[in-house]
């Protein structure tokens, strides 16, 4: 089976412009969203359905600095269980958002793929509308989207390239 190799994904809609960057680390993935000034604003981590204790939680507590959950405070850290056999850990800076548009892709990746992924997203635009943190939302999804059809696709000929050896 051929290595996996790195790839860029990037598309625009008016003066948003993001990337997505697939990288491969052995078996695992690692995944860089950007777009506008760019930084480093929530990185992502999400492991299958193995790696899950049996006690996790469906929602992530609002933490404080003691670790108690506080309502209304949305967390800077967290970890936390989905239905679908997921286990995420959430990592945000003070202040940022960009955890809302790393989240999907970190699960989707992960359980699609059947690996552990990190997503490390940071987004920013000076004066962004609402309709513009919308599209950048969407624009994330079907860059997510392209890059797993992509990975599949590898796959699959990675797995048709094996039948014929």
């Amino acid at each position: 089976m051929e290595k996996p190799q790195p790839f860029l994904l990037r598309c625009t809609h008016g003066r948003l412009a993001l990337e997505l960057r697939l990288l491969p680390a052995g078996q695992d993935w690692q995944l860089l969203l950007t777009s506008g000034d760019a930084h480093i604003g929530a990185v992502i981590l999400a492991e299958p359905a193995e790696a899950i204790l049996p006690d996790v939680s469906e929602a992530p507590p609002a933490l404080t600095a003691g670790n108690e959950a506080r309502p209304g405070v949305t967390p800077d850290t967290a970890s936390f269980g989905t239905k679908d056999g997921v286990r995420l850990h959430v990592l945000r800076r003070t202040g940022h958002h960009d955890d809302k548009a790393a989240l999907p892709l970190a699960r989707d990746y992960c359980r699609a793929l059947k690996s552990t992924v990190c997503v490390s997203a940071g987004i920013h635009y000076d004066h962004i509308s609402r309709e513009e943190i919308d599209s950048v939302l969407a624009l994330a999804r079907m860059l997510g989207a392209c890059g797993l059809r992509r990975l599949r696709r590898l796959q699959e000929n990675d797995h048709a390239d094996s039948e014929r050896s």
